[in-house]
């Protein structure tokens, strides 16, 4: 189905946390040309070493990116949150190095790369952008091989929720608001390298002290500053403050 527009709004909102792309920019990129496609949970986005020709954009819902060993273990590399580009690495090579699964039910948005090529060269700042999400998502694997080599089970579990309440809600003007969390105890253990049994331990312990709140697939924290502390957690590898940092007032 082709259409033009504003599912691409999300990755235009994340692209201005980092990158001041003019309205004509802006505009530009709204007025490509896309098609929709929607994934029920459980569905792949994108399948390890499949080539493809379309830049994808999540517009709406949860993703898993993971790898699995030659003996069949899986371990989740990272989450693709709506305004995420799900397959960067195609803007400068063939194949993908990792599976994208539907977790929830998900929208994507894809582009045919060669107008997004000619469109950063037309406009470098939108390449710019685009640099900048390769670069956070980097940034953000970096911060998960801390996480699970150096963090004990209970730090590791929260430097988890910290990040994705932070992921999914950049502002966090209400702390306390809960944020959706549409992954198993399997799928949370397949990302901190634990057992589902440890996870359900250790979420409960983390309840339990008065740290989290979960119903079900809701999840938030009545005491945000102390998760943090047993998280070790600062956002600034998100690089969610940059416009602040160059005014002057980051946190």
């Amino acid at each position: 189905m082709q259409t033009l527009g504003a599912p691409l709004s999300p990755m235009l909102e994340k692209f201005a946390l980092n990158t001041a792309l003019a309205e004509d920019d802006c505009a530009a990129i709204v007025a490509l040309p896309l098609s929709l496609h929607f994934y029920n949970p459980g569905k792949h986005i994108i399948k390890n070493d499949a080539t493809s020709t379309e830049f994808q954009v999540l517009v709406s819902g949860f993703a898993i990116a993971y790898k699995v060993t030659s003996d069949g273990f899986r371990q989740i590399v990272g989450f693709r949150l709506p305004g995420d580009i799900i397959n960067i690495q195609h803007m400068q090579f063939a194949y993908n190095d990792c599976s994208v699964q539907a977790t929830a039910h998900c929208m994507v948005a894809a582009v045919d790369e060669t107008l997004i090529r000619n469109l950063t060269c037309k406009r470098p700042i939108i390449s710019n952008a685009i640099m900048a999400s390769a670069l956070i998502e980097a940034s953000i694997s970096r911060e998960w091989i801390v996480n699970i080599g150096r963090r004990n089970a209970r730090a590791r579990i929260a430097h988890l929720f910290c990040e994705l309440a932070s992921r999914l809600d950049p502002c966090r003007l209400a702390e306390d608001q809960p944020f959706r969390l549409p992954l198993t105890q399997q799928q949370i253990g397949d990302a901190v390298g634990l057992t589902a049994v440890h996870v359900n331990r250790t979420i409960k312990g983390l309840i339990k002290d008065g740290l989290l709140e979960q119903d079900r697939h809701l999840i938030s924290s009545p005491a945000w500053d102390q998760l943090k502390s047993v998280a070790g957690f600062n956002r600034r590898y998100l690089q969610l403050d940059q416009k602040a940092a160059a005014l002057g007032h980051s946190q």
